[in-house]
């Protein structure tokens, strides 16, 4: 069912018919059924969502007791070489039905997994026999491995895809499945950092530069994500991870981009605007903000140093004394404060929704602060706070994306935290 709120943004969206049945997941489950006769419930996860010109979402369906995943997108009508493009593509039949849906009648194309229009290897995954020679390329000296199966982890459709290489109970590598851009940048960001106490790096085992594919070994350990809310470790391990995060930012790999003030001011703009489409009655707060935290980096003194560029915690992993930093697919050149500042950004926002209390948000503030002061054994950086107020920006718009059915009240909480900061 459609919230107000929602049916404001279908309205002020005419350029995209099918965007009413992607954010209702109940006329979605009703459109899908002639072609799924078993289709349940259906739940939305994710949203990508680029104001007159297209919407992803994926969700979860439950069809005849089992759980699947999809995205569908929805297309300007006038948009016809996307379209055709999408009938052109090879299709394998979903685990219940058809692999993908076209309903012409709202310019909407459903793609059931592992049918993805730029993820095309996936397939070989779900089928044996393609998975084993694709395994056997991967590892061609590790035949025990050939007849391993995957388990999704992490799944952005046309985006990327994350799943854990099992053989039998014992998890053992992580395969990454990209788009074609994609695997340019993090291919070259692979092999960039070393393991070095604290830091543990984990090491590319394999790659596919056909398939666009890489595979990790497997860390075992426990997501400092997971510590953080009620384990008596965390302070403990985020200390660890302030250590390690110091590491990777004294190592001086060459390769990787540079990402410049300008563009990080340029990125903070492009947030606001899609904000203010979306919640025009905080268009003007958000412009106003992005626009004092852009001036703001501008008269920072340009840095080069090496940084994660996605810095928080479900990308580290504790074991013993060390850290591993996972996903290293955006790391570029620049401001040491903006990983530190993004780590922040993401225990305020838990703190925003009641997942962890302010005192804790400050308690682990002080424990990551404190590993990366001592391991650099110099002050922390002044702009931590400014790239916490950017990082809070940058997830202003994850309610919407989530499908959380208050978004824009959460939006707005968002907004006057940041304003909070900045003052």
């Amino acid at each position: 069912m459609l919230s107000a709120s929602d049916t404001d943004l279908i309205q002020r969206d005419p350029a995209l018919p099918g965007l009413s049945t992607l954010l209702d997941n109940d006329a979605l489950a009703d459109r899908l059924r002639p072609f799924l006769p078993d289709t349940g419930t259906v739940q939305s996860t994710y949203v990508r969502y680029k104001p007159g010109t297209s919407c992803l979402v994926a969700y979860r369906l439950k069809v005849a007791g089992t759980e699947i995943e999809f995205y569908a997108t929805a297309y300007r009508p006038d948009a016809r070489d996307k379209l055709q493009k999408a009938r052109r593509l090879p299709c394998v039949p979903g685990l219940t039905g058809p692999g993908r849906i076209f309903l012409d009648d709202c310019a909407v194309v459903v793609s059931i997994f592992p049918n993805d229009s730029r993820l095309k290897i996936l397939p070989c995954l779900t089928d044996t026999q393609a998975r084993r020679r694709l395994l056997y390329k991967l590892f061609p000296h590790c035949p025990d491995l050939w007849e391993g199966t995957v388990e999704t982890l992490r799944y952005k459709p046309g985006r990327r895809y994350v799943a854990r290489l099992m053989t039998g109970d014992d998890a053992r590598a992580v395969l990454k499945i990209y788009t074609s851009n994609g695997y340019q940048a993090a291919n070259s960001n692979s092999k960039a950092f070393r393991s070095r106490w604290p830091l543990r790096i984990a090491q590319r085992v394999s790659r596919s530069n056909r398939h666009h594919i890489m595979a990790f070994e497997w860390i075992h350990g426990y997501l400092i994500s997971d510590a953080i809310f009620n384990t008596d470790q965390a302070y403990e391990g985020v200390v660890t991870t302030g250590a390690a995060l110091a590491e990777l930012h004294a190592q001086n790999p060459g390769g990787l981009v540079c990402l410049e003030r300008r563009t990080e001011a340029a990125i903070l703009l492009e947030v606001a605007a899609w904000i203010g489409f979306v919640c025009p009655h905080l268009a003007e707060q958000a412009r106003d903000l992005a626009q004092r935290l852009a001036a703001r980096l501008m008269h920072e003194p340009p840095v080069n140093r090496s940084i994660h560029g996605d810095f928080y915690a479900k990308q580290v992993l504790i074991q013993d004394d060390t850290a591993a930093i996972l996903d290293l697919d955006k790391a570029v050149r620049g401001d040491p404060a903006a990983d530190l500042g993004n780590f922040i950004a993401h225990l305020e926002r838990d703190a925003l929704c009641g997942n962890i209390s302010v005192h804790r948000v400050e308690m682990l503030k002080k424990a990551l602060l404190e590993g990366y002061g001592a391991a650099t054994c110099k002050p922390v950086p002044a702009s931590v706070e400014l790239y916490t107020a950017a990082g809070l920006l940058h997830l202003a718009p994850e309610p919407f994306r989530i499908r959380q059915p208050d978004w824009p009240q959460r939006t707005e909480t968002i907004l006057k935290q940041i304003e909070a900061i900045v003052k």
